[in-house]
């Protein structure tokens, strides 16, 4: 790319285009050329939202474009790209063949890395309980399938040499298959190893193997140092590998075991290397998702054994299905969804559990690495048992500043970015909120994907309340999400009160707010002028609106806030009647503020300059 005369790297670029913009159809494989506007990947608006740059920069993908027109140069230009995108389809296909409707997302997510059809109800259950790592194709999907397979070729009598190199390459075309994620590629790069070591007869060493691929995984791309499926993948084996020998030195146990001892001793281990993956991987659960599964450890504890299973079950069955042996593949495929059911039912009980979810924030990034140089000189005088207390202590103590905030990390009020449309938070404590509005007209979502982050990376547990200022679209679509979220359990942030105010023009949209704070457990109140609210040291005081005969933005909601001395103006999108009548309000009580929310998005029908000369704020904040 060449911008007066300076030259940037393209490397990857990302194609947004709407098929109707395709004049030729095209597929895998094909070489085009498109013509479009080349964007920045943009980067996250708000604390908690998704890093989209950081995200495509590690899989080499450096811009998105607008797609305007596309136009294929050469068909069949990657023969390789194009056969395994054919056996991709085949696959898909043979699922749908011998798997239940509302069950195909499900193991094209856990068979093929495919998400897209993927229920996010199913998904919710999988982050509650702990295991999502189940629906992505990681080392733990290797591992089965490939010594599965170097298994059934040693059964049918095939030279090890052979059945190792067979089984290595099949998985490292497997993982291409599924998108040669970080997770997937360490995990293949690890069994090649193994492989190896066997055919020539060598010592494997499991965290050499981690450490190879980790080199020749950061060797492809730097930034996987920045990737939370890299982070988390070579984490759980650092568990394994360091952590577990380590903290939990293992007896040796002469003599024949019973069945019981096997299963105890069984359970032991997995406990134990639970606590070690655990020990590891908390500051980056905590970083990257905000939340943690309180039985996170128990559940893995029932998955994992059956996972095997599951998987063996559900690809067998899927590729009979796909060569058209249906009855079998059915048959093959009945115990993957017996478990599949177990896994969700468990799901749904958890669910159930008001503290099944410990919501956590984002730690700042200096306390992750005190974690972790703790934990490590931890492990390095393990064997002096004077100072195993005292930095058992010091890593108590670390988990908590993790959890905590220090005085300079909190603050009174942040409007977020939500496009067009308004959201404004004001902290009651640490781990609890108001929300004024929450809304867009111009991010799809926006409660899901901005607003719900945003509380959960602050570690806010509890909306104390939601303040509707009026019912437009860029002011409620967030709420309304937020509330359906709520009513379904797929958040464990409680929303206290819904306050809303009446408005005959928009009594159906009231309505259908109400509904949804029913569902959600939510209690309903409307306010108009004069209504005082107090937590703690803030008190919120209605301003407007006093009438319900007004049109929807003259009668929004306007709020006074008031924390020791700093005071603070929301106008939602007032103007008309409802301005003016607010301006005499104000000039009254001759109030200067510190900060204005400035009404209708900065547009010229509202905050006129003797509205601002009255109440002369030393900040404003326009949000659109």
């Amino acid at each position: 790319l060449t911008i007066n005369s300076k030259q940037y790297s393209i490397d990857n670029v990302k194609v947004h285009i709407k098929r109707e913009k395709c004049s030729t159809a095209f597929r895998c494989g094909d070489k085009v050329f498109v013509k479009g506007r080349l964007e920045e990947i943009p980067l996250p608006a708000n604390l908690g939202q998704f890093n989209e740059r950081v995200y495509n920069y590690a899989r080499g993908i450096k811009w998105y474009q607008s797609g305007e027109s596309v136009q294929v140069l050469k068909k069949n230009f990657n023969l390789f790209l194009k056969w395994q995108n054919k056996i991709k389809e085949m696959w898909i296909k043979g699922i749908s063949k011998v798997v239940p409707e509302d069950k195909i997302g499900f193991f094209e997510s856990v068979l093929l890395g495919e998400k897209r059809n993927l229920d996010s109800s199913q998904k919710i259950l999988f982050q509650i309980m702990g295991c999502s790592h189940i629906l992505a194709i990681s080392g733990l999907h290797l591992s089965i399938m490939g010594g599965g397979l170097l298994k059934i070729l040693q059964r049918l009598s095939v030279p090890f040499w052979a059945a190792g190199s067979i089984s290595m390459i099949a998985m490292i075309l497997y993982g291409g298959l599924t998108g040669s994620g970080a997770a997937v590629m360490r995990a293949a790069i690890m069994f090649s190893v193994w492989i190896g070591a066997l055919i020539w007869k060598r010592t494997y060493d499991f965290l050499s193997s981690a450490a190879l691929a980790c080199i020749l995984l950061l060797i492809k791309s730097p930034l996987y140092l920045y990737d939370s499926s890299f982070l988390l993948s070579f984490g759980a084996i650092l568990g394994l590998g360091l952590v577990q020998p380590a903290l939990f030195s293992k007896k040796m146990q002469r003599g024949k075991k019973t069945l019981g001892e096997k299963i105890k001793n069984l359970f032991m281990d997995g406990i134990k290397g639970g606590i070690a993956v655990w020990a590891v991987l908390l500051p980056m659960m905590m970083y990257f998702f905000y939340e943690i599964s309180v039985f996170g450890i128990i559940i893995n504890l029932l998955v994992l054994p059956t996972a095997g299973i599951l998987l063996i079950s559900g690809c067998v069955g899927s590729l009979l299905g796909m060569c058209g042996i249906i009855p079998l593949g059915k048959l093959v495929t009945a115990p993957a969804l017996l478990i599949l059911e177990a896994y969700i039912s468990v799901g749904k009980t958890i669910q159930n559990i008001p503290f099944a979810v410990w919501i956590t924030g984002k730690p700042a990034l200096w306390k992750c690495v005190c974690y972790y140089v703790v934990l490590f000189l931890l492990l390095w005088i393990k064997k002096q048992k004077r100072w195993r207390k005292f930095f058992y202590g010091i890593l108590v103590f670390c988990i908590l500043l993790l959890y905590g905030k220090l005085p300079w990390e909190t603050r009174s009020l942040t409007f977020l970015d939500v496009g067009q449309g308004d959201c404004i938070c004001i902290h009651t404590d640490n781990r609890s909120c108001f929300l004024i509005d929450g809304g867009s007209s111009s991010v799809s979502g926006v409660g899901k994907y901005r607003i719900l982050p945003f509380l959960k990376a602050f570690g806010i547990q509890e909306i104390k309340g939601i303040f509707v200022s009026h019912t437009d679209l860029d002011h409620i679509s967030g709420i309304q999400g937020i509330l359906e979220c709520a009513g379904k359990k797929e958040t464990y942030i409680k929303v206290k009160t819904l306050f809303l105010s009446e408005c005959e023009e928009t009594k159906e949209k009231l309505e259908a707010l109400e509904e949804s704070a029913r569902k959600a457990g939510c209690k309903i109140v409307y306010i108009k002028k004069g209504t005082k609210i107090r937590e703690g040291k803030i008190q919120l005081e209605c301003l407007a609106p006093d009438r319900k005969d007004l049109e929807c933005n003259e009668g929004s909601q306007a709020f006074r806030m008031t924390k020791g001395k700093f005071k603070a103006l929301f106008t939602g999108d007032i103007e008309g009647e409802g301005e003016n009548e607010l301006f005499v309000e104000l000039k009254e009580r001759g109030e200067k503020y510190d900060v204005l929310k400035v009404a209708h998005h900065g547009s010229k029908n509202s905050t006129k300059e003797e509205f601002l000369e009255v109440i002369s704020p030393k900040a404003s904040v326009i949000s659109c």
